[in-house]
């Protein structure tokens, strides 16, 4: 079986339908604490973190658990014939670890949406800039490439300095001391829970923007 990256014949001529997710957690964190998808139902965001439960329902985001959810989107794609895409190769471990049943069907058919290979060869210049757009300490990622203006997508550049990571643990510290309550939060708080969302969110349309892109030879929609 094909694997499906940028760089594949199999991705340039793939006409499945696509099931595009992000999750966020802590690194220590066995499951994700929120993940955003985008597939037949719209992009909806969904809570697996119960302490987060009163936080998820003052955004209007659905608490679900992680297994349940990952169930349902390997089972949709299945049932559609369609491709499960993440930026790079962590969402598809965690969609094998909770599904382990299917876990051949996920690696099958699993498309690792990571654009730097694909920059790198085909478009060395922007490749370059992102590189010194990310620094010395860290290989580009994701918004590395989504900030070039010739990539063509409007990201919110209030973003870059979101941690999720950080953001998680503060909001997990806060609500155990308030009973979860969310209107119990600092405005700081909320602020940084409101981002976070978003920030998910970002990353799964830059996501589709970028694999678009590529698609289409480095011409942006």
């Amino acid at each position: 079986m094909p694997r499906y990256t940028l760089q594949a014949e199999a991705f340039r001529k793939n006409t499945r339908p696509v099931i595009w997710l992000d999750v966020e957690k802590r690194k220590a964190d066995a499951e994700p604490a929120l993940t955003t998808v985008v597939w037949a139902e719209g992009l909806k965001t969904y809570v697996h973190d119960t302490i987060l439960a009163e936080s998820a329902k003052a955004r209007g985001l659905e608490l679900q658990s992680w297994t349940e959810l990952a169930t349902r989107i390997v089972e949709a794609a299945i049932a559609t014939e369609a491709l499960i895409a993440g930026y790079s190769i962590p969402e598809r471990d965690l969609l094998m670890k909770a599904c382990p049943a299917q876990a051949e069907w996920i690696k099958e058919h699993y498309l690792n949406a990571n654009a730097a290979k694909w920059f790198k060869n085909r478009r060395p210049a922007l490749y370059a800039e992102a590189c010194r757009t990310a620094g010395e300490k860290r290989k580009p990622g994701l918004k590395d490439f989504l900030i070039q203006p010739a990539v063509g997508y409007p990201y919110k550049r209030y973003l870059l300095d979101v941690q999720p990571g950080s953001i998680l643990g503060r909001m997990r510290k806060l609500l155990a001391k308030r009973d979860g309550v969310h209107r119990e939060l600092t405005n700081e708080a909320r602020r940084d829970w409101t981002n976070l969302i978003e920030y998910n969110r970002q990353d799964v349309l830059g996501m589709i923007h970028v694999v678009a892109y590529a698609k289409g030879d480095g011409i942006a929609g």
